[in-house]
């Protein structure tokens, strides 16, 4: 692909990142209040007044009516364009990813229209992936519960969609499905290598049980029932080893967040913080940056 097809690429999706962000914002406010998500018409929290369409443009809307409701002047809540703007990001960092993976940009090469759609539909499920984790997050953090809806979903598409890629590998070998899911690059050197769709169950079956054994030792102190579910997901779709790094770096960044929290006075010990924004977080730096990030760790360790 050329410079200017991916910039375009990167414009269009952060700009439908935004979208899909205003969206996810839309199902967590209401998922909260027990709304009809898709038939409820978009409204004012406060007044209750509908929005018009130029009221509903993502970023661009709260920017123009300066945070406030044009009926209540009632101020926005900085969550409605935060979320917008993050998925957005998000959005951009997959497909940064996706380009750094080899022979993603050859069926474009070879204008290969299979191999393309084939391509593609990785990012697509990435770009799913991303939003439920993200979803899950921070439904966890405003409420401290994860809903079985979000996680069926999410179970859902990546059985369906993993499985769709490895019967599309299976009869029609591709290269870049031979890197796809090797997350660690170089670094997972000393990792037995997996083929396919074993990969991903493998990861879902340590992620799950991993987590699940720490719920079972404390009886549900250190983590909530629904941790392991979302440790089985992102080990599913990381595939393994990628699992291994994603555990590791989840509870480093956890173990450092809840450190910084206590030390803040915002939490107190034995206090439940929600650990499921850090498993997201651990898998989404396994998968944009799990080579570097354990290239330098082996480094810093003396192992090349």
């Amino acid at each position: 692909m050329s410079d200017l097809t991916i910039g375009a690429i990167y414009m269009f999706l952060f700009f439908f990142g935004t979208i899909i962000g205003s969206f996810l914002n839309v199902v967590i406010l209401r998922s909260e209040k027990d709304q009809e998500i898709v038939r409820t018409p978009s409204h004012c929290d406060y007044c209750g007044a509908k929005l018009r369409i130029w009221e509903n443009i993502p970023l661009f809307s709260y920017i123009f009516l300066r945070g406030r409701c044009s009926h209540c002047k009632k101020k926005i809540s900085i969550l409605n364009p935060a979320s917008e703007f993050f998925v957005g990001i998000l959005f951009v960092l997959v497909f940064w990813r996706f380009l750094q993976i080899p022979f993603f940009n050859s069926a474009f090469v070879n204008c290969d229209i299979f191999q393309i759609c084939a391509n593609f539909l990785p990012l697509a499920l990435w770009l799913i992936y991303v939003a439920l984790l993200f979803l899950i997050s921070i439904y966890d953090i405003r409420n401290l519960v994860v809903l079985d809806g979000f996680l069926m979903v999410g179970f859902f598409v990546s059985l369906v969609g993993e499985g769709l890629l490895f019967l599309i590998n299976k009869y029609q070998s591709i290269a870049f499905f031979d890197f796809y899911h090797n997350w660690l690059g170089s670094a997972s050197f000393f990792f037995p290598a997996i083929p396919g769709i074993f990969s991903n169950i493998l990861g879902l079956i340590i992620g799950f049980m991993f987590i699940k054994i720490i719920v079972w030792f404390t009886k549900g102190r250190a983590m909530g029932d629904g941790d392991p579910y979302i440790a089985g997901f992102i080990g599913f779709i990381l595939g393994t080893p990628a699992v291994f790094a994603f555990l590791f770096l989840s509870f480093i960044i956890g173990g450092i967040a809840c450190f910084v929290l206590m030390s803040t006075g915002k939490k107190k010990f034995k206090q439940y913080v929600a650990f499921g924004p850090y498993l997201a977080l651990g898998g989404l730096l396994t998968f944009l940056y799990g080579e570097a990030i354990f290239q330098a760790y082996f480094n810093l360790m003396l192992i090349k």
